[in-house]
C-alpha cells in the first residue's frame, strides 16, 4: 500500500521530476509520473472507463470551480489512455492545431462560419497525417 509519506517522499526525491523542471512538465510525463508513483499499469479499458465517468461528473458541475476541475480530470484520462495505447497525444494535438489554423482560411483568404459560429474548413486544405504517431 502507497501512504501518504511515500507520495511525499517521491515528490523531494531526485527521480521525481525525472530531469524535467515542474513548470515544463507536458500533460504526458505528468500522466506518466502519477503510473510510476502508484505502479499502475498502462491500461487501455481503465481509462476508457475513466473517460467516460469524468466526462459524466464534468456534465453534472454545479460551479465553475467544479467544471473547471471536472475538466483537467477529463483531459488527464485521455492522456492516460494514450499514454496507454503509446500515441504521441502531445505532437497529435499540436499537429491538429497547425492543420486546424491552416484550415480555416479559405482559398479566397476569408474565414467562413456557420450560423452557429462554428468556422468551416477549407475542403481542399490537406488534412493532418498522423500515421507516424499510431
Amino acid at each position: 500500500m502507497i501512504t501518504q509519506r511515500d507520495i511525499d517522499d517521491w515528490a523531494h526525491s531526485e527521480e521525481y521530476y525525472n530531469g524535467v523542471e515542474p513548470e515544463t512538465m507536458t500533460t504526458t510525463d505528468m500522466v506518466r509520473e502519477f503510473a510510476e508513483v502508484t505502479g499502475q499499469e498502462p491500461n487501455e479499458y481503465l481509462y476508457a472507463a475513466l473517460m467516460d465517468e469524468e466526462y459524466k461528473e464534468w456534465q453534472a458541475t454545479d460551479s465553475d470551480e467544479e467544471e473547471l476541475k471536472e475538466l483537467a480530470d477529463l483531459v488527464y484520462v485521455i492522456y492516460g489512455y494514450a499514454n496507454a495505447k503509446r500515441y504521441d497525444l502531445e505532437t497529435a494535438v499540436r499537429r491538429v492545431h497547425e492543420n486546424n489554423l491552416g484550415r480555416c482560411l479559405q482559398p479566397d483568404g476569408t474565414v467562413k462560419r456557420r450560423a452557429d459560429g462554428k468556422i468551416l474548413k477549407n475542403k481542399d486544405y490537406p488534412k493532418v497525417n498522423l500515421e507516424d504517431l499510431v
